[in-house]
């Protein structure tokens, strides 16, 4: 299988050739092939959550907290990209394997075909194998932030996560990749203020439990 991940991903040491080659061939054999066919099944309920703001109220913190507080029971990356977690994806649309719909096989979402481009990844990377980034010795940017919205679309498909919309997403990644990824991309969450890598993965985290 090919190698999923773009080596020229800008900004990110390891993808300008400092991948020890045990690594590289641990992402050549993950993904797809590796993967069950998932039954759809009834996601169950969550309880607690904590409290999240939208971008631009949390870019004014600490200096203002009175922006409207959000309750947000969002997942993290860890967590949906765990097995058993995959009865909790929102399928439709989106798919962590080939799963039976029915009489059909959903394919697997891949990244680029909802985050378009640019990306460090190729066009059959899914959404599972940027989950699994850093199980693969990718641990830094523009991978940290990429399993970060992986995650982050899930939550605000599933209605876990109500301070950030889709499209409001998508173009915090776009920003970020377009601006240079790696270390050197940034989103614009409000006029004056640019969140970096760790900006963005911090805000993210914050509406996950």
């Amino acid at each position: 299988m090919e190698n999923k991940i773009n080596d020229l991903a800008a900004g990110d040491p390891r993808a300008q050739g400092g991948v020890k080659s045990n690594v590289r061939r641990k992402l050549l054999r993950g993904g797809l092939g590796a993967g069950p066919v998932l039954m759809t099944l009834a996601s169950r309920s969550v309880l607690a959550g904590t409290q999240c703001q939208t971008p631009s109220g949390f870019a004014s913190m600490p200096t203002s907290r009175h922006g409207t507080q959000y309750n947000c029971i969002g997942r993290t990356p860890g967590f949906w990209k765990q097995e058993q977690k995959f009865p909790e994806w929102p399928s439709p649309p989106y798919f962590p394997v080939p799963t039976k719909v029915g009489s059909n096989i959903k394919p697997a979402t891949t990244f680029n075909s909802v985050f378009g481009t640019p990306s460090p990844y190729t066009n059959t990377a899914t959404f599972l194998d940027v989950l699994r980034t850093e199980d693969q010795g990718y641990s830094g940017p523009p991978h940290d932030v990429a399993r970060h919205v992986v995650a982050e679309l899930l939550n605000i498909t599933k209605g876990w996560v109500t301070t950030l919309t889709v499209a409001k997403l998508k173009t915090m990644w776009h920003e970020y990749m377009t601006t240079g990824g790696g270390t050197a991309g940034y989103f614009t969450p409000t006029a004056g203020v640019k969140w970096y890598h760790d900006d963005i993965v911090n805000y993210l985290k914050s509406t996950m439990i």
